[in-house]
């Protein structure tokens, strides 16, 4: 289920709700509907977290060896996580699919289900097989890890400098 109808659905049963009378067998759902709500909120919280470490341990396991179960899964388990694009990184995950993209290992019905979960999380990336240059991408120099350390430095002082701006 996208965000949209998420919030949509809870926005419905907040309006449910308010409008169910305080009184008879109303009063005693409504308490235990305040009384259940912290259990909802940690079953979200740890999907999440859940979601998020199988989805990184997914492209790690991807990104060592390209082949066509190690791209459906994570196909599959990027489906059903919220917010890969803030956890994972946008150019990470472009980096990832080009790599994939190019791989001879990998099929054409494995690169389109990865190809749509893309597009599925709002990444621009090219259908499956059209894209720039392979040479240029196969050339492009791996990051060494204090470039990283920098990357994640400065990422972390531009966020601190967004939210006090706010």
């Amino acid at each position: 289920m996208s965000r949209n109808k998420v919030i949509l659905l809870i926005i419905l049963l907040v309006g449910l709700y308010l409008l169910l009378p305080n009184e008879g067998i109303y009063h005693t759902i409504k308490a235990n509907v305040i009384a259940i709500l912290p259990y909802i909120m940690l079953a979200i919280i740890i999907y999440l977290v859940i979601t998020i470490n199988v989805l990184k341990r997914a492209w790690k396991k991807l990104d060592a060896n390209i082949n066509d179960d190690n791209i459906i899964s994570f196909a599959k388990i990027m489906n059903i996580s919220f917010d890969v694009k803030r956890m994972l990184g946008p150019t990470n995950l472009i980096d990832l699919y080009r790599k994939v993209n190019f791989s001879p290992n990998a099929s054409m019905k494995a690169k389109e289900l990865l190809y749509k979960a893309m597009r599925k999380k709002r990444l621009d990336v090219p259908p499956p097989g059209k894209s720039a240059d392979i040479d240029a991408v196969l050339s492009k120099p791996k990051r060494s890890p204090e470039e990283v350390k920098a990357a994640r430095i400065e990422a972390a002082a531009r966020e601190r400098k967004r939210k006090n701006k706010k």
